[in-house]
Order: C-alpha cells, then sequence, then structure tokens
C-alpha cells in the first residue's frame, strides 16, 4: 500500500513527492480538535519563547504571522518547519498573500532551527492524531510553556498495551506513580505515548498481567531533549 511504498522510497534514499501535505493533514481538524488545539496553543507557545530567545541574544525579530497582529505562529507554519526540522524538503505554494509570511524560506528555517527535540516530540503526536481515526485526550498535558523539560517517547511494541508509572523519591525510598492514561499512562500495541518529564527521571513500564518490562527506565537527555523507548518482551 502506499505506506509500504513510502517506507521503501525512504529505505533506499529516492526522492519522492507529498503534495498538500497540510492541507491534508488541516482539513481533520473539526474531527480533531484537541491534537489540532494543541498545534494551536503550540503556535502561541513557540512565537513568545521564540521571540525572548532573539531577544536575549540580540537575534532579528521575529515576524508576526496574523494580519491583525496576533502574536503566534499559525498551524501551516508549525507543520512546514516540523517537516524541515525533520529533514523532509517542502516546496511551499502560497496563492494567498497572507500565506506568504508563512510560506517564505527564512520564516519556515527560523522556527525550525529553533524547534527542540521535545517540541518536535508533541508536534509530532498532534499530528499523528490528526491523521488517524483517534484524536488525542483532552487532558494530554502537552505544550506546556517553558523550554527546559524533555519528552519521555514510548513505542509499544510488546504485543499488548502496557502501563507507565512514574518512579518518584519518597524519604529515601522509591514510590511508583500510575500516570493517568489521559497523560499518556497507558500505551496500546503498536502505538506510542508522550510524557513531558525533566531530565534525569525514572519510568516503570508493566504488562496488564503485573509483570515488569526491563528494568527502570531513566530519561537520559538534555533539557529540551527527546528520548525513544522501545519497548519489547
Amino acid at each position: 500500500d502506499g505506506k509500504e511504498l513510502q517506507q521503501v522510497l525512504q529505505d533506499h534514499n529516492v526522492t519522492f513527492l507529498s503534495s498538500n501535505v497540510a492541507g491534508h493533514v488541516l482539513e481533520n481538524k473539526h474531527l480533531r480538535p484537541y491534537a489540532y488545539g494543541l498545534l494551536q496553543h503550540l503556535g502561541s507557545v513557540l512565537y513568545h519563547a521564540h521571540r525572548e530567545y532573539n531577544e536575549q541574544n540580540g537575534v532579528d525579530s521575529i515576524i508576526s504571522t496574523n494580519l491583525k497582529g496576533g502574536e503566534y505562529y499559525t498551524v501551516p507554519r508549525l507543520i512546514l518547519a516540523y517537516l524541515v526540522k525533520r529533514k523532509v524538503g517542502v516546496l511551499p505554494h502560497a496563492y494567498k498573500a497572507e500565506h506568504l509570511a508563512d510560506d517564505a524560506p527564512e520564516s519556515v528555517s527560523s522556527l525550525a532551527s529553533f524547534l527542540s527535540e521535545r517540541r518536535l516530540a508533541e508536534i509530532g503526536m498532534a499530528l499523528k492524531a490528526m491523521i488517524s481515526e483517534k484524536d488525542l485526550p483532552e487532558d494530554h498535558g502537552l505544550g506546556m510553556e517553558g523550554e527546559h523539560d524533555a519528552a519521555a517517547v514510548f513505542h509499544n511494541e510488546v504485543g499488548q498495551d502496557v502501563y507507565l508509572f512514574r518512579i518518584l523519591d519518597d524519604i529515601g525510598s522509591e514510590k511508583e506513580v500510575a500516570i493517568p492514561p489521559e497523560r499518556g499512562g497507558i500505551v496500546e500495541h503498536g502505538h506510542s505515548a508522550v510524557i513531558i518529564a525533566n531530565p534525569g527521571d525514572k519510568f516503570a513500564v508493566y504488562r496488564a498481567d503485573g509483570k515488569r518490562i526491563d528494568n527502570f527506565l531513566t530519561l537520559n537527555t538534555v533539557p529540551g531533549g527527546a528520548e525513544d523507548f522501545i519497548l519489547q518482551l
């Protein structure tokens, strides 16, 4: 099918063109309100974080993407910047004047260079939901302000659902606290979950029968970073 063909092309470094990617994602915005809302929220959070970074480092001010002066990045620019950061070539074709700022190479590349691995993980989860049959839960816990948290990205290849726990210090000992399902605490087989945490945080993963998978998992990354955990038996 189409996904298998795409994987073959990627595996052999064959360049291919996917048309109207942003348009296909956005046509589901009314069916995936929480995923789309996360993208909108990230557009605002990243705009202000990027502006603050530029001011602190003496970089030229970023351009508002709203003709009325709204201080946020639009969802199309967020998608384009995500693709560029993931080393996917984009060929924007704006046909409305108000889209020119979004599609301009300097606009897209500026945001792409600012995106951290943590933010890429959050955007990726939203985009996956936008093109899947299931929206994000309402209280997903993603997109919070502050650029120093990191992302633990769990990929479930166990063959059954798994349950995630945080490991917290409890007066000299360690305590396992279940992560709520709406925050990614239950990862269905073949699916992924993004948990926002601090570098150095530890997690435990259990099967439905109560058996723990592997040892405790530690998020070994820098602030703003992300680490992938492939869960297998």
